[in-house]
């Protein structure tokens, strides 16, 4: 049974990326399974938080789809005391497209691989739209699967609506540049 650890967050031990590494980023299930995997650069780093950035036509390897290139510039922000990381998406204009916000463990570095644990249900909000909730259904079938406890799902679901407000509430910041244009 999936149980909320209070206790996750930094561990002292990790890697300590500078900025302008490039990092590997697994995405997994609740059984650690790696459904998705992509490198990104470090664009900001300390002991709470580490954000990346990646252009678009980024190679991703993902369980189902399995190799694709991503369409947007994106930026993300990994707290490692959070229970959600959130995604900055831009047009490949520089405009800001969507704010999406993953319900996920905190990141861990397992070697030089920064992993969390996604738990499926999803904040998105498309500027100027207001932000939703997205993907119960999915967080239902993981629930089952995974066996959440009511504790763990309830806890989730208290994330989830912390990340609607946060959503609400974000500032983007300017897409991130990759020499000679945003993509």
């Amino acid at each position: 049974m999936y149980v909320y650890n209070a206790h996750a967050g930094y561990n002292p031990a990790m890697q300590n990326p500078n900025i302008g590494d490039m990092i590997h980023v697994q995405a997994c299930k609740a059984d650690e399974t790696v459904y998705r995997s992509w490198h990104a650069t470090v664009e900001y780093v300390d002991t709470n938080l580490i954000v990346t950035v990646a252009p678009s036509h980024q190679l991703v390897f993902d369980l189902v789809r399995k190799e694709y290139f991503t369409v947007h510039p994106l930026r993300a922000y990994y707290w490692f005391g959070k229970y959600y990381n959130l995604i900055e998406v831009f047009e490949t204009t520089g405009e800001l497209l969507e704010i999406y916000i993953n319900v996920a463990s905190p990141p861990e570095w397992t070697g030089d691989i920064l992993k969390f644990k996604d738990h499926e249900l999803d904040v998105s909000k498309y500027p100027p739209k207001p932000a939703r909730i997205i993907d119960e259904d999915e967080f239902a079938e993981a629930a089952i699967k995974y066996q959440y406890s009511p504790e763990f799902q309830e806890k989730m679901y208290t994330t989830a609506r912390e990340a609607l407000e946060l959503a609400e509430n974000w500032k983007a910041k300017p897409c991130p540049y990759f020499g000679g244009n945003h993509a």
